[in-house]
């Protein structure tokens, strides 16, 4: 079941576009956008932001639902949800290639095998949020309103993430290779390294910005996502009390957005 999972998702996103694109009540918005994800996985030093944080480029591409017509007026009537309320649809992708161990004690007896040890992940995240605008978004989205105006917005999510880890010592992978990894420091030796591509839920919250430009908005914003799972990067040492907390992730993302039917 689990592999077919993506194709499942893929049909249910396409009936669900085709179904609300034939109902004149919703208009729609399609954007791009690209900028930072910053992982917080068990390389570092667990509750120090800096020491385990890991960044790379993220992409994704965007569908937004609003809950009025592009014909909106004010006889059609509305809503104080389709007033301050949109409907986010996104895939992103990230891939990040040389997660590393940083603030490494130089004269620890793990220095060496902590910096010989690297981390790959390829992330696949497809979700849905809710986002509250708190300008009025029929006022808005109408062409002679929204050009040069800014519309700040809040942000909550649910968040199906496919991964992809791999552990590397002096650039060998550890996949296929048995246990004891001795090349690791204890912890990890046993039962605590899991290369296989998985999937997990997760949660998010956010804040950004929109700046309207005739039938283009431009967006900035910043998410935090928390995985329902540890083993993002590959790592899992349940009885290491430094490595209770499951793996999260920062992403701060620029994009443009064509906005449909904007009048």
């Amino acid at each position: 079941m689990k592999k077919h999972l993506p194709k499942i998702t893929v049909l249910i996103f396409f009936f669900f576009f085709t179904t609300i694109y034939s109902q004149s009540r919703f208009s729609h918005e399609l954007g791009l956008s690209f900028g930072v994800g910053s992982l917080q996985t068990d390389f570092g030093i667990s509750g120090d932001l800096p020491s385990a944080n890991q960044s790379s480029l993220a992409l994704g591409v965007n569908y937004y639902l609003k809950f009025f017509g592009s014909q909106y007026s004010w006889r059609s009537g509305s809503s104080y949800f389709s007033e301050h309320f949109k409907m986010k649809i996104e895939f992103l992708y990230l891939s990040n290639t040389n997660i590393s161990h940083e603030a490494i004690n130089p004269n620890s007896q793990n220095a060496a095998k902590l910096e010989a040890m690297k981390g790959q992940v390829k992330i696949y995240n497809i979700g849905s949020s809710l986002e509250f605008y708190f300008l009025e978004l029929e006022d808005y989205s109408s062409f002679y309103k929204s050009a040069g105006s800014l519309n700040p917005f809040l942000s909550i999510g649910l968040h199906y993430t496919m991964y992809d880890p791999d552990i590397l010592v002096n650039d060998v992978s550890l996949e296929g290779q048995a246990e004891p990894y001795t090349q690791l420091i204890d912890k990890w030796q046993t039962g605590a390294v899991f290369l296989d591509a998985g999937s997990t839920f997760g949660v998010s919250g956010g804040a950004g910005l929109r700046y309207g430009l005739d039938n283009v908005d431009f967006v900035i914003d910043a998410r935090y996502q928390y995985f329902f799972s540890d083993r993002i990067d590959g790592l899992d040492a349940p009885d290491d009390p430094g490595n209770l907390n499951n793996d999260t992730a920062i992403f701060f993302n620029v994009g443009v957005v064509y906005v449909f039917g904007k009048y």
